[in-house]
């Protein structure tokens, strides 16, 4: 099949969170099954790619305004070809959706535009897709542009699928800013894109496309409540027939010990004492002072309240007067960025915190860390409890959503589960699964059988 993906972020070139990944890594396995794939991200300032080559000049009209853009071709590998839409008007910013304290004033013109220019791409190259993959708010126009694009005819009609990654984040926008997308007025409405009076992307791919995916089979169900469905679970159970819950993977090539080129040491669960040789080598570069019986701990995150960045805030300096210390690495909300920056100069021998997009070192502190704590208050699926595991890092999560799923309570008697959970979204019950994994660790038979 000819598949086409399209999406906000994609690793290796862009990435704030699991949706990168998963960009990253399922087009290279539907190519290995002989499928043909090609993905359209936007050609953000950050983008580099290894190759750089122009492929088509057009435009789109967006509200009242020509808006003339490029196609770069920026990866060409296993059939799948990465395109980038170019327009630095709206993607050569410092950031990809915000500034340090708000969102971006025109994000919903951007992302009208890169909707726009993606399906019009589609045609003008010639692409003639079986499906058209849409993942999260930023392309939930996709598959109603399709419909409507004369030059691609009725099998537009067709195959298209959008993904939630989380229902959380909709796109919602201001009513004046439905005409810069320049859909028939009948789509302003309860049983179109309007969302109490305001424009919503989201509702947009949930209503229009032909199947909806989301991260887990239970999520598909949790999203249909009013608590999990963040006003959209009547929106949502009214396609529950055309819904599908699929748990996120990670890809097990590019996320393994054994071969990580990123690694000082590379290791397997046949050789797991050379993970201690990428535990000192990290703190080492992180300049954190780790004794031989001292638990190195890790985050690599979202900044935002989903994760549970306050819980882990209260918990710190215990945690730390307990034994423990820390490596982090996320972006995101510049008030939580402002904080760990704080409490990695309060203890600046037992915190470390790197702040931004880092693959190299995401690789290095899951093979370096002792346990991953992920305190989140809501978690669709999660990937880097899955990378952790992987890497013999033992998850420390809330259990909540995907982690819940994912992680099942080690047992010491039976040696069965692979990591600590804690239910309520407490600090003290994060110090509770934080002390079950300390006397797990000071069992040297315990932490291996782990492990």
């Amino acid at each position: 099949m000819k598949i086409i993906m399209t999406a906000s972020e994609m690793t290796p070139f862009v990435k704030t969170g699991g949706l990168a990944d998963v960009l990253g890594s399922l087009p290279y396995a539907l190519s290995e099954r002989g499928h043909d794939l090609s993905i359209f991200i936007p050609f953000y300032r950050c983008v580099e790619g290894p190759m750089l080559e122009l492929v088509y000049k057009g435009y789109v009209t967006v509200g009242s305004r020509r808006c003339h853009f490029e196609v770069i071709r920026i990866s060409a590998e296993k059939n799948v070809h990465v395109y980038a839409i170019r327009k630095e008007e709206y993607f050569d910013r410092s950031f990809l959706y915000n500034l340090p304290h708000r969102d971006y004033d025109d994000n919903a013109e951007r992302f009208i535009f890169f909707n726009k220019a993606v399906v019009h791409s589609i045609s003008q190259l010639g692409l003639k897709p079986d499906i058209v993959h849409a993942h999260d708010w930023q392309t939930g126009l996709i598959s109603i542009y399709l419909a409507l694009d004369p030059h691609l005819g009725p099998s537009a009609r067709r195959p298209s699928i959008f993904s939630i990654h989380n229902v959380a984040y909709q796109g919602i926008f201001e009513p004046n800013e439905f005409r810069m997308a320049n859909l028939p007025d009948h789509l302003f409405s309860p049983h179109g894109i309007e969302f109490y009076g305001k424009l919503n992307f989201l509702k947009g791919g949930i209503l229009f496309a032909n199947h909806v995916t989301t991260v887990r089979p239970t999520y598909a169900e949790e999203i249909q409540t009013a608590d999990y469905g963040f006003g959209l679970d009547g929106v949502i159970r009214s396609r529950r027939s055309h819904l599908k819950g699929i748990l996120n993977g990670i890809d097990s090539e590019i996320w393994d010990p054994a071969k990580d080129k990123h690694l000082p040491e590379k290791f397997s669960h046949r050789t797991l004492k050379k993970k201690s040789v990428c535990k000192h080598a990290l703190a080492a570069e992180l300049k954190l002072d780790i004794a031989e019986n001292q638990p190195l701990f890790s985050m690599v995150t979202r900044f935002a309240q989903q994760k549970g960045i306050d819980l882990f805030f209260q918990a710190l300096p215990e945690m730390i007067k307990r034994g423990a210390s820390f490596a982090v690495l996320g972006n995101g909300d510049v008030t939580y960025e402002n904080q760990f920056r704080q409490m990695a100069a309060k203890f600046p021998s037992r915190m470390a915190v790197r702040i931004g997009y880092d693959d190299s070192l995401a690789h290095r502190i899951y093979g370096g860390s002792d346990f991953l704590m992920m305190p989140s208050l809501y978690e669709p699926c999660g990937l880097s409890q899955l990378y952790a595991l992987r890497y013999g890092t033992i998850p420390v999560v809330r259990a909540t959503g995907g982690l819940n799923d994912t992680i099942e309570e080690w047992n010491p008697k039976t040696h069965e589960g692979n990591g600590f959970k804690f239910s309520h979204p407490r600090f003290t019950s994060l110090l509770e699964a934080f002390d079950q994994a300390m006397r797990c660790y000071k069992q040297l038979k315990a932490i291996s059988a782990l492990r």
